[in-house]
């Protein structure tokens, strides 16, 4: 009696789902980078400073794009100084252990600083940092 083989199917890599998963991937990374980069405002001239760490995002921080005590910027929309806490209360509800990221103009005088600081006080935030540019 003979017996027949039966021919053995090699595998194969299917090129055109992989490529369409990179695809939808990178749009996702591109997308989420852009939406990453819209709380940081370009208009505010950044202090420079010798030492400090890279900034790397997290969940739980709100940055603070300051040019001066009537023009605060969080999230894209305009505050006074004055009702900031208000703000920062509601951001430390949904998030305790809420931080701070301040990124202040060069040339905003200290008391504009002072009263964001104690605005921050007021809402029960002790984490707040300063963002700088790296002298070179």
């Amino acid at each position: 009696m003979v017996i027949k083989r039966r021919k053995i199917k090699r595998g194969r890599v299917e090129i055109i789902p992989m490529v369409d998963t990179i695809v939808i991937l990178l749009i996702f990374y591109m997308t989420f980078s852009r939406f990453a980069e819209m709380t940081y405002d370009s208009k505010v001239e950044l202090p420079s400073s010798v030492a400090g760490d890279e900034f790397e995002k997290r969940p739980d921080q709100i940055i603070v794009n300051m040019f001066s005590g009537d023009d605060v910027r969080v999230g894209g929309a305009k505050y006074v100084v004055a009702n900031l806490p208000r703000v920062l209360l509601e951001e430390k509800q949904q998030h305790p252990t809420l931080s701070v990221v301040v990124r202040g103009n060069k040339q905003m005088p200290y008391r504009d600083l002072n009263n964001l600081m104690g605005a921050c006080a007021k809402a029960g935030i002790s984490d707040v940092t300063f963002a700088t540019l790296e002298a070179r």
